[in-house]
């Protein structure tokens, strides 16, 4: 009797696992599944976006050490379009003057410096760059006179330092397409020349 009673209970030890413990083994490896079906597209679009911030920050910086190294005599639409400079797009010519530093303009640097290549948006469907879309990424330049720095004498007004301020902006991915932006401003000092 003894040994019958030790016979049924190995049998049922070997049986295996019951209806309910694989049922709740099932609903344990759901949750964990779904948790992490929902985690990813977050932590995808979350990477994406570090990157692209970190590659406007770049971008940004090197603008900002381009226009310094050009300098406040510089700082004119018709120089930093230039061939040795290369700083900003197409034909700009404002301002035209910015011998006083009193010359506000806002120029491009989209084109020179192929942004199209490093965002979302700035390629069309056979990889080459998109040049109608509105979400294209572009990059900004707004040059103004810092108006701390103003000396009047009489009637004149000069300024000895320039604020600048360069700015990176780019359409995010998937249903969330919205703008991003990188900005960074510097001063830039009028040298004196004694």
């Amino acid at each position: 009797m003894a040994i019958a009673i030790l016979n049924q209970k190995l049998r049922r030890q070997r049986s295996g696992f019951t209806f309910v413990e694989v049922m709740l083994a099932m609903m344990v490896l759901t949750s964990i599944l779904v948790i992490v079906g929902a985690t990813l597209p977050v932590m995808a679009r979350s990477a994406r976006y570090a990157t692209d911030f970190n590659q406007a920050q770049s971008l940004v910086m090197h603008k900002i050490a381009q226009l310094q190294e050009a300098g406040y005599d510089k700082i004119e639409g018709s120089d930093l379009n230039q061939s040795s400079l290369d700083i900003v797009d197409g034909t700009d010519t404002a301002p035209l003057n910015n011998a006083n530093g009193d010359q506000s303009a806002t120029l491009e640097f989209t084109l020179v410096d192929n942004l199209w290549r490093f965002f979302p948006g700035g390629t069309n469907s056979s990889g080459t760059q998109n040049t109608t879309s509105t979400t294209r990424p572009r990059g900004y330049i707004f040059i103004e006179p810092f108006t701390p720095s103003a000396i009047v004498n009489g009637s004149t007004t000069t300024y000895n330092l320039i604020r600048i301020t360069v700015t990176v902006q780019w359409w995010g991915w998937g249903s969330r397409n919205q703008m991003h932006y990188y900005s960074a401003s510097t001063l830039i000092s009028k040298t004196v020349v004694q």
